[in-house]
């Protein structure tokens, strides 16, 4: 797609490809080109909330705005769900951002795929950790936080930002491993209220975290 005026009103389906972040997307519309506009304005702020964790979850695709956008292929038809289930059918699910399967579908078929969304092994390069060595990182967590005192702590956020946040898979007897890092157990602190709200947000940033703040 060389200009997006060339498909207005155009039924079809689209790739949204996102070299940078070797990620794609596909998607039908009676409309390409208002679809299109309509993914780069949109947002998912409690996304997290609802389709898993950091560690397996699909990226929301409305989360990319235009300039992410560096290709965008794009073919008329007059039965878009065919070309679109055919395409992400062949398409690697591994750099795809497609959260359910291709093609038409009934209401019941699309409450059942939104509640049960795809997640996939981003293949991180973890460590394996003992299930006594991450009880121990998540203690020497706790451990700053409880021993910081009380307001002002101007060292605690330089503490935390300074401990190793190395991606671990942690091995446990009864199940399979699971992800954590001690940046897990610093949000968990926030969330149980034991960290400031300026304190948290100030930890992300000087692990070199941008927050967007919701409008």
């Amino acid at each position: 797609m060389e200009s997006s005026q060339d498909w207005d009103g155009v039924e079809g389906a689209y790739v949204m490809v996102f070299d940078n972040y070797k990620q794609f997307y596909i998607g039908q519309s009676e409309d390409i080109r208002k679809r299109i506009k309509k993914h780069w304005t949109a947002r998912k702020p409690f996304d997290r909330l609802i389709f898993g964790s950091l560690y397996n979850s699909v990226f929301p695709v409305d989360e990319f705005r235009a300039l992410d956008n560096t290709r965008i292929y794009a073919a008329r038809s007059r039965n878009p769900y065919t070309v679109e289930e055919r395409a992400e059918k062949a398409a690697n699910q591994r750099f795809s951002l497609n959260r359910m399967a291709g093609g038409e579908t009934d209401p019941y078929a699309l409450m059942v795929a939104l509640s049960i969304p795809r997640d996939r092994n981003h293949e991180l390069a973890t460590i394996s950790l003992s299930y006594e060595d991450y009880e121990e990182a998540w203690q020497e967590i706790a451990n700053l936080v409880s021993q910081a005192g009380v307001s002002p702590r101007r060292d605690l956020v330089a503490q935390l930002a300074d401990t190793d946040m190395t991606i671990y898979a942690v091995r446990r007897d009864v199940g399979g491993p699971f992800m954590w890092s001690r940046r897990d157990s610093v949000r968990g602190a926030a969330a149980r209220g034991e960290l400031s709200v300026k304190e948290y947000s100030d930890f992300l940033t000087a692990i070199g975290e941008r927050i967007v703040w919701p409008d």
